[in-house]
């Protein structure tokens, strides 16, 4: 049992704790206090308490070494649970390592109390102490205690931590005396005891190793007041081996692998090792690992090292952990307090793989170490790393130090004037903000010849890598070659970056780069996508294993990421919404907004789906963070609920801003175009669209890396169906959904065989068993497609009577002219057919040009001009309506506007020109009008249901049309 003297309150507080664990739930009790204050005696005294109560107590120690992995403490409680268990491997975002580690302890407490002691918490890395605070929280109603040490003065523990705390202070005089006895076994005089307690202050481990002293003979007087004195007198009695392989030892860490300590001493350690036991200096710490009993032992060990004894205690670490496969932090700290020559390599590589772990404050210490390390006159190297330092600080908010390293590292760049720097550090700096110095660095490279803002980031990264590559440069080539991914990405460039990245992984192959390797993977995956190459899945699936081998955060999220997108694609979009949350409680992307990237991901799944109260809540969000992507995603939401006017307006509002739209965001800005000119019918958008979007029909809309908004022909076909082009509609639907099978893209699919169906129809054609296999398929996938009615009909002429047939109802009519026309009309639906040509079909060209002449104008030309003027004030009156929500107005002036077009129309001919009283052409009109007119009363009578369709559909003047507002097969 251990010795607890004047402790008798801080027992009392842990062992009722305890005992609540045992019967009822958990806590968090901290115990504080200085080095030797005997923490670590009173917590072991509580834990074989609840060892002998029954409980499972679990052990660990953090680790003051820099090169400590994280979540240290909670490896060892983990490995002492279960040695199986692979959490911390298996782990893919840190919410998930936490609640798998909670939910082991949770799952062991229902079978016994669980008490996990945490020693040394000032040592514990930030990721441990989140860990902890997540555990207290969501398991305090379960049987768990959780006891934790750390020193006075030296934590900055979390103050969302709910604790007791129990703060130890030295011993009075009389405890000290019988601490002093019951170590020794013998009674000390008082005046002993006064000076002992006067030279510890009361610190329990103090006395101690005092009490050992004065019992081994040695004068009180040659103790040291610090405890540093008392370890090394009880270090000299050792033999002169074990003092060495303990120094060693203390190089390592407080907690050490037997193996390593062998390999650095050059010599076995069992022997040694096991004399330290003896002496309990160390004890065991596992199978093949020591621990020093108290970390004063190791800081004493480690201060009797001289400067250069320490510079190779750590070159020996550094050699004997260099094929151990140790964490890149580790080799960085023993290479940076031995001062060798790769110490800035192995920093610099340390430092990106904190980033790759989206640790990017560590990295911040690695780069400023490196610093330190890389002498003045190597001005290029270092350059490179304030650059570096920079925008890392720039990441974690440090904004005001970032921009001045930044800055610094900009001046140094120019000075030096070195072609291959200024690339480098311009390429870094492309989409951060630095337009004048990125086109001085491509007039450089290039030799005074001038880029455009909009490519210089192109022809910059293409020079450099060809630069890279003829210097046979494999460090900059990887660098550059990734860059110039990022600087060419647009629509229309997926088969260079496929080749790019092809490139990249061989560099990278070449140099055991991950991180690159990686990289290349992601890119060549996403650009097969684009060009709506099957093997894309394969690229997907290989990218999405060696993330999960690497280990590294920054990749593990993008993995996420890019599972979101293929479920996406394939319309698993309950599952494609999970993935997307864990995605946001992985962090963020260096540069990657993840409420952008997740408000993207969700909306691609809300408006595939029809469900436009989702994406309206996504939007109110967007809003309320005034996100620079809204109006284009308020735009195609408008567009998918049919609402004309809010997409035109859209359309108007970001073309009237330059279409300062993100590139990332062109493949959606395409779409969109494309969606919101088929709506307005507008010949001239449409046209601008058709010529935006041909350049790239055969490949797919990939936004921003991370949705897929269709195959082109999707959308092109969409345009063509708005202008009643119908084959070329078919045929753009039929390509568009045959590629989207080959991806296994069932929504775009389904939405392309939809369009076919619907275009189909309206061409008068049969869609056969389409419009079935979308319905059943809509509902399998839970996407409220809309799906144009077969209403099938019968407008036949069978001798002299004529036989009609809609909405269930069959009538006969004797023959008359104004059926005729109805059936010239409805025979080719969405056609403009002259008046002219239905009063006179067999006159031809000749009849309607003849008929054209002659008469006074209808309107003359002031009359047209006040009527123009009224329209343009009707639009302004409309918008500022629409703009204050004001529906009922916008109703109101909307139906003036289109009785004066109606006006309009009926004074202007083909083409706009002027119409004639008196004419041909007005007779024609007239004549085909009121026998039109006259066929749909007496259809009022016996055919309602008709009449009405037709009303809707058909209508009339110089020009005539038959539109229906839904599509119907009819039969002749």
């Amino acid at each position: 049992m251990a010795i607890l003297i004047g402790r008798e309150h801080p027992t009392a507080i842990l062992r009722g704790e305890v005992g609540r664990a045992l019967t009822s739930h958990g806590s968090l009790v901290l115990v504080t206090g200085e080095a030797g204050v005997g923490k670590s005696t009173l917590v072991a005294e509580a834990a074989g308490h609840a060892v002998a109560a029954g409980a499972q107590v679990l052990s660990a120690a953090c680790w003051e070494g820099e090169g400590a992995p994280g979540y240290w403490p909670w490896v060892q409680v983990v490995r002492r649970l279960d040695p199986a268990a692979d959490v911390f491997e298996s782990a893919r975002t840190p919410f998930e390592l936490y609640d798998a580690v909670t939910a082991l302890l949770v799952a062991l407490s229902r079978e016994r109390p669980v008490v996990i002691v945490l020693e040394d918490l000032h040592w514990a890395d930030a990721a441990s102490l989140k860990l902890l605070e997540f555990v207290v929280r969501h398991a305090w109603f379960e049987r768990i205690l959780v006891i934790g040490t750390y020193r006075a003065g030296e934590a900055e523990l979390p103050p969302e931590l709910k604790a007791t705390t129990l703060a130890l202070s030295g011993l009075g005089r009389e405890e000290v005396g019988e601490l002093v006895a019951q170590t020794t076994g013998l009674r000390p005089d008082d005046e002993l005891v006064t000076e002992i307690h006067r030279r510890t202050g009361g610190n329990p481990f103090f006395v101690e190793q005092a009490a050992r002293l004065w019992q081994g003979g040695s004068p009180l007087d040659t103790i040291p007041a610090e405890v540093r004195a008392a370890v090394e007198r009880r270090l000299s009695r050792l033999s002169g081996e074990v003092h060495e392989t303990l120094r060693a030892a203390a190089v390592l860490g407080r907690e050490f692998a037997d193996a390593v300590l062998e390999a650095s001493v050059g010599r076995g350690v069992a022997v040694p090792l096991g004399q330290a036991v003896a002496a309990k200096l160390v004890a065991p710490a596992g199978e093949g690992r020591h621990a020093f009993v108290h970390d004063l032992v190791r800081e004493a060990l480690y201060a009797e090292l001289d400067e250069a004894g320490r510079r190779a205690g750590h070159a020996a670490a550094l050699d004997a952990l260099g094929s151990t496969g140790a964490y890149p932090a580790s080799l960085a700290h023993h290479a940076y307090l031995a001062a060798v020559p790769e110490a800035p390599a192995l920093l610099l590589a340390a430092a990106q793989d904190a980033e790759a772990r989206l640790a990017d404050e560590e990295a911040v210490g690695h780069y400023r170490r490196a610093l330190e390390l890389v002498p003045e006159w190597e001005r290029a190297r270092r350059t490179g790393i304030e650059l570096d330092l920079g925008l890392t600080l720039q990441r974690i908010g440090e904004h005001e130090e970032g921009g001045r390293s930044i800055e610094a590292a900009i001046a140094a760049a120019r000075k030096l004037d070195d072609p291959g720097l200024l690339a480098h550090a311009a390429l870094k700096l492309y989409h951060l903000g630095f337009p004048d110095f990125v086109r001085e660095a491509h007039r450089r490279l290039a030799r005074g010849e001038v880029a455009s803002a909009d490519d210089v980031g192109e022809r910059l990264s293409g020079l450099a890598a060809d630069r890279a590559r003829h210097a046979g440069d494999d460090q900059a080539l990887a660098f550059t070659l990734l860059a110039r991914l990022s600087a060419i990405w647009r629509p229309g460039t997926a088969g260079e970056r496929v080749s790019l990245a092809e490139e990249l992984a061989d560099v990278a192959t070449r140099a055991n780069d991950t991180q690159h390797l990686l990289h290349a993977l992601s890119w060549r995956a996403g650009a097969l996508l684009e060009r709506g190459d099957p093997a894309h899945t394969a690229a997907d699936q290989d990218f999405l294993r060696q993330a999960e081998r690497s280990g590294l955060p920054l990749f593990e999220h993008e993995a996420m990421v890019i599972r979101t997108r293929h479920a996406l694609l394939q319309g698993r979009f309950d599952e494609a919404r999970a993935l997307s949350e864990t995605a946001r409680e992985l962090g963020e992307q260096p540069y990657v907004s993840g409420s952008e990237l997740r408000w993207t991901q969700l909306l691609s799944a809300a408006l595939l789906q029809g469900r436009f109260e989702e994406a309206d809540a996504l939007l109110a969000e967007m809003r309320a963070a005034h996100s620079p992507n809204l109006p284009i995603f308020e735009g195609v939401t408008a567009a998918e609920r049919g609402d004309a006017r809010g997409a035109l307006n859209h359309l108007t509002r970001l073309m009237a801003g330059g279409e300062d739209l993100l590139t990332w965001m062109a493949p959606l800005w395409l779409r969109f175009q494309a969606q919101a000119a088929a709506l307005s019918k507008d010949p001239e958008l449409c046209q601008n669209a058709r010529e935006a979007i041909a350049p790239h029909l055969g490949q797919w809309a990939v936004t921003s890396t991370i949705v897929v908004d269709g195959p082109f022909e999707h959308w092109a076909a969409v345009l063509d169906a708005a202008q009643c082009r119908w084959r070329a509609a078919a045929d753009g639907f039929t390509a568009a959904y045959r590629a989207a099978d080959r991806l296994g893209a069932r929504p775009w699919s389904l939405l392309s065989r939809a369009r076919l169906a619907e275009v189909l129809l309206a061409a008068g054609e049969d869609p056969g068993p389409l419009l079935a296999d979308v319905a059943r398929e809509a509902e399998e996938l839970e996407m409220r497609v809309r799906l144009p009615q077969r209403a099938a009909g019968v407008f036949r002429l069978d001798g002299d009577v004529w036989t009609l047939t809609f909405a269930g109802r069959t009538v006969h009519l004797p023959d008359a002219k104004g059926l005729r026309d109805l059936r010239t009309l409805m025979g080719s639906p969405g056609t403009d057919i002259s008046a002219v040509e239905l009063l006179n079909p067999a006159g031809g060209a000749e009849a309607v040009a003849a008929r054209r002449m002659g008469g006074d104008a209808v309107l003359d030309d002031e009359a047209k001009a006040q009527y123009r003027r009224r329209l343009e004030l009707l639009d302004d009156e409309i918008d500022r309506a629409a703009v204050r929500g004001n529906d009922q107005q916008v109703a109101a002036l909307d139906a003036e506007r289109q009785a004066l077009l109606s006006e309009l129309r009926r004074a202007a001919g083909l083409g706009g020109r002027t119409r004639r009283l008196g004419d041909e052409a007005e007779r024609a009109r007239k004549a085909v009008t009121n026998r039109i007119r006259n066929t749909l009363r007496q259809l009022d009578d016996r055919h309602p249901d008709l009449a009405a369709h037709l009303r809707a559909g058909i209508s009339t003047g110089a020009t005539c049309r038959y539109q229906p507002p839904d599509p119907i097969t009819w039969t002749w």
